[in-house]
C-alpha cells in the first residue's frame, strides 16, 4: 500500500533544499510527501510564528487524502503550539516524530489521537547518504514506520538490564526526549508517566551534567512515580565526565524509587531510530521489550 503524509514544519526552521532532497528520496523508497504552499515563514529561528505553525498543522490534518502528519524536523517550538492547539479539529490521523516533537506526541496520546515517535521527514536524506550502514539503517526504521502505519507490530527488541525486574512489566510506551519532557514540567504539558507504564528517554548533544538536571527535574517533579520501567535509547553527541557510564548516571535517581532501568533500544538521535507506536502496549520480560499492539 502506498502511503502519503502530510508535512509540518512546528519547531525549528529548515532549508528547503534539505527537504527538497528528503522528498525525492522518500519518493523513490515509495512515500508520497504533500507541501502545503507555504510551509515555512521563517521567524527568528523558527518555521513561523504560532498563527502559522498552527494554520498548517490545522490544514495538514484537515487533508483527507494523506495517511499521516509528518514533521519535517524538530529543534525547538512544538511547546508552543501544543499549549494553544484546538484539539478538536485534529482528525484521528496518525503525528511522526520526534526530539520536540515528544511534547506534542504526548499530548496527542492525552487528547486520544494516535502518534508516533519515528524520523522526521527530513531524515529522508539518509537513504542516500554515502555510508551503506546509514543507508541501511535509515531502510530499516522506514519500514518500520510503514509497518505501524500498515497496522502490523513491531519485532521485539533487546534489553540490556541495568536494574533488573524480577517480574514481567506490561504498560504503555511514552517518553522521547529528555531535555524536551523536563523542559515543561510544572507547566499544563508537563510529562507524567501513566501507572506502569514504560518510559522510553534519549537525548543528544547534551553534557551529562545537563542530562542529570533534567532527570532530576523529572524526578522531582514527579513524572516518573507511576512508571513501571525506564528504557534508555541513544545519547548521541552527549559528553561524558571522566569515566561516568550513562546508565550509572540514570541508576543513581531510580534505584532509590526502585524503577527498573533498562538500556539498549535503538531509538534516538543516532544512527537508528526504531519508530514505535506513542502510547501502545508494550510488555518487558526475560530482557526483551515486547510490542503488544
Amino acid at each position: 500500500m502506498a502511503l502519503t503524509f502530510s508535512l509540518i514544519a512546528p519547531a525549528s526552521f529548515t532549508d528547503p533544499t534539505l527537504l527538497e532532497r528528503a522528498a525525492a528520496a522518500l519518493e523513490d523508497f515509495g512515500f508520497g510527501v504533500r507541501f502545503p504552499t507555504r510551509l515555512q515563514a521563517r521567524t527568528r529561528y523558527l518555521a513561523g510564528d504560532l498563527e502559522h505553525r498552527l494554520e498548517t498543522l490545522y490544514a495538514a490534518y484537515a487533508t483527507s487524502d494523506t495517511d499521516a502528519v509528518w514533521a519535517v524536523r524538530g529543534g525547538y517550538g512544538c511547546a508552543h503550539l501544543a499549549s494553544e492547539l484546538d484539539w478538536s479539529r485534529l482528525a484521528p490521523k496518525p503525528l511522526i516524530g520526534y526530539s520536540d516533537l515528544s511534547v506534542l506526541l504526548d499530548q496527542c496520546h492525552h487528547h486520544g489521537l494516535p502518534a508516533i515517535h519515528g524520523p522526521v521527514m527530513k531524515e529522508g536524506v539518509k537513504l542516500t547518504a554515502d555510508d551503506e550502514a546509514v543507508r541501511l539503517a535509515s531502510r530499516r526504521d522506514l519500514e518500520g514506520l510503514r509497518s505501524l502505519l500498515q497496522g502490523e507490530r513491531l519485532s521485539a527488541q533487546p534489553l540490556q538490564p541495568v536494574i533488573p525486574s524480577t517480574r514481567a512489566i506490561e504498560g504503555a510506551l511514552v517518553g522521547g526526549n529528555l531535555a524536551t519532557l523536563a523542559s515543561v514540567a510544572g507547566t499544563p504539558l508537563a510529562f507524567r508517566a501513566p501507572p506502569r507504564s514504560i518510559v522510553i528517554l534519549e537525548d543528544v548533544g547534551e553534557p551529562y551534567y545537563r542530562l542529570e538536571r533534567d532527570l532530576w527535574q523529572l524526578v522531582y517533579s514527579g513524572a516518573l512515580d507511576d512508571a513501571g520501567a525506564v528504557c534508555l535509547g541513544t545519547f548521541e553527541n552527549c559528553t561524558p565526565y571522566g569515566d561516568l557510564q550513562i546508565e550509572t548516571l540514570f541508576e543513581t535517581w531510580l534505584a532509590p524509587r526502585r524503577i527498573p532501568l533498562y538500556t539498549g533500544l535503538p531509538m534516538g538521535h543516532g544512527r537508528d531510530n526504531l519508530p514505535w507506536r506513542y502510547g501502545a502496549s508494550a510488555r518487558i520480560v526475560n530482557d526483551q521489550l515486547q510490542f503488544l499492539a
